[in-house]
């Protein structure tokens, strides 16, 4: 699993978490990680983005 698949997977666990407690601080916190998460795996997936040559890019877009 990728860096950037384990923060998705965290973000998703988060949020589901959220909709299962009652609780609205807990809620709202499991929200805010699940955002966190969601940004920082953003961050890895352009830092990613960014040392793939455009070429290798276009490539794999036209298989």
């Amino acid at each position: 699993m990728s860096d950037s698949a384990h923060y998705r997977f965290q973000s998703d666990q988060a949020k589901r978490l959220a909709r299962q407690v009652t609780d609205a601080a807990v809620r709202e916190k499991l929200l805010e990680m699940a955002e966190e998460y969601g940004r920082y795996a953003d961050l890895l997936e352009a830092q990613l983005a960014d040392r793939i040559p455009v070429e290798t890019i276009v490539h794999q877009r036209s298989m």
